[in-house]
């Protein structure tokens, strides 16, 4: 892979940071902002998905234990959704009526594609692994009063946030050979989400409406970060990022139910 380290531009610490700061006002664009000033936040935040997205296929690139990471994010996704699931349940009065929000099922499934296709060798390994990954889309039609649950315990890859599209685009960055590749990825998948999402509004029916979105084409806006990178590491703040990401949209969600009254 043709990924030059330089001392120049920004590490990965610092493109985490900036990650935070375009997630919050996102999030502050979907929770509390409701009128035209929303706008704005949201196309803003447009770059955290795949910022964060390009953080963790730079981190599968460099682990040692693909699936050791794969299974730290299944974890942390468990967790979130099942505080998430405790706050707008029982304590809806407080935090009002939310979905679920956690982005982490598009990372596991990258990192899982990524390690079939670069480890498993052997047609049955390859049919056993496949299988794993279309299990949920089989099971959760069959769930039935229990289907909340086994969503959170097998997320399914086409009803991931962004939609499987993210997923593909998280590998073809990680089989990129070189960062203007990565970047050349990014407009073809920003032009697809604006092209197919003009499309569908045509025919009158929505398909991954996460995606093919016209407000979704703004995450080019992350073309300039990807340029900047130079594939250092920087500080290590895995820890804080886990529990940053669910606290501060519970907050939002309190204040904005707070403010709704």
């Amino acid at each position: 892979m043709n990924h030059k380290i330089s001392k120049r531009g920004i590490n990965s610490y610092q493109l985490k940071c900036l990650g935070i700061l375009f997630m919050t006002l996102d999030h502050i664009g979907s929770y509390l902002i409701t009128d035209i000033g929303s706008n704005l936040f949201r196309t803003i935040g447009r770059i955290a998905a795949p910022l964060f997205l390009y953080v963790a296929v730079n981190s599968a690139r460099h682990t040692r234990n693909k699936l050791k990471y794969a299974l730290r994010l299944y974890a942390a996704h468990v967790l979130i959704c099942i505080f998430t699931l405790f706050l707008t349940t029982y304590l809806e009065e407080l935090f009002g009526e939310h979905d679920q929000f956690s982005i982490l099922p598009v990372f596991i499934y990258m990192i899982l594609i990524v390690w079939i296709l670069e480890e498993c060798s052997k047609p049955l390994f390859i049919v056993l692994a496949v299988g794993m990954l279309i299990l949920p889309s089989v099971l959760l039609p069959l769930s039935g009063p229990f289907s909340v649950i086994c969503h959170i315990f097998l997320p399914d890859v086409l009803s991931v946030p962004y939609s499987p599209f993210f997923v593909m685009m998280g590998i073809c960055w990680y089989f990129a050979k070189s960062r203007q590749q990565q970047m050349f990825i990014l407009i073809v998948f920003s032009c697809l989400a604006l092209i197919g999402a003009q499309i569908f509004s045509r025919l009158g029916f929505w398909l991954f409406t996460g995606f093919f979105h016209a407000s979704q084409f703004w995450m080019i806006l992350f073309l300039p970060l990807i340029h900047l990178y130079n594939g250092q590491q920087g500080k290590p703040i895995k820890k804080f990022f886990y529990i940053y990401y669910p606290l501060h949209i519970y907050v939002l969600m309190l204040l904005g139910q707070w403010i709704s009254i």
